[in-house]
């Protein structure tokens, strides 16, 4: 049954997403209004990026640093600043660079805003929190589009990720990352754990017949 929905993920899902987007959108979360451009990734068709603003509501982000990898709109990063976080959002995509910088003008919110592919074109430096979206599926990226859903042939995205993530971490910072059931999460696990880190689940949640979203906390396992 997985691979019929991964099947049908691959064949159909991501290509009506794609051509819903072909427009531009808004959408409004916890009184928090985006506009979603052309291209770029939708916080609100799947529940990957609520999800993580739901898990961030009740935790203690104010004064503290925090990284969000993958911001897309920047609805999550938006969300935190306004809970008075100190927010670094970065995005491989030029045209979810554009999107956020829209949205930080559109909701008064002072963001550093970074173009890079994950740390590269971050200067070293620890964060308090560190929040991960990252592209599920196995293959490569045919433009930039699809940045947000493919990780490479051998799951590139993740071991870049798990290769680096220790040093812009310190020893209680607090890493978090979405998955979904129709991922590799084992295989995802199995990169982690060949870099010192740990997956630990946090929560789930059931997203649609068979299939969930996992909330998972990175554990440096060499601190």
């Amino acid at each position: 049954m997985r691979k019929v929905i991964k099947h049908f993920t691959s064949l159909f899902l991501i290509p009506l997403t794609r051509w819903y987007l072909r427009k531009e959108r808004t959408y409004t979360y916890h009184g928090t209004t985006v506009t979603v451009l052309p291209g770029v990734f939708h916080p609100g068709l799947f529940y990957s990026t609520k999800f993580l603003i739901d898990y961030l509501q009740d935790k203690p982000v104010t004064s503290k640093s925090l990284l969000e990898l993958g911001c897309g709109t920047g609805l999550i990063s938006i969300i935190a600043a306004k809970s008075g976080a100190v927010v670094t959002a970065t995005d491989l995509s030029s045209k979810a660079i554009e999107n956020i910088k829209h949205n930080t003008t559109r909701n008064g919110v002072n963001i550093r805003i970074i173009h890079s592919d994950l740390f590269k074109a971050i200067e070293k430096e620890t964060f308090d929190w560190i929040i991960i979206n990252p592209p599920y599926y196995v293959g490569t990226a045919s433009d930039e589009e699809q940045l947000a859903w493919y990780a490479g042939e051998d799951f590139d995205y993740f071991r870049r990720l798990f290769k680096s993530l220790g040093d812009y971490s310190h020893k209680t910072t607090e890493i978090i990352m979405v998955l979904t059931k129709g991922s590799d999460v084992s295989k995802i696990s199995d990169i982690g754990n060949e870099n010192g880190l740990e997956l630990e689940l946090v929560k789930e949640k059931k997203v649609f017949f068979d299939e969930k979203d996992f909330l998972y906390r990175i554990r440096d396992l060499t601190r």
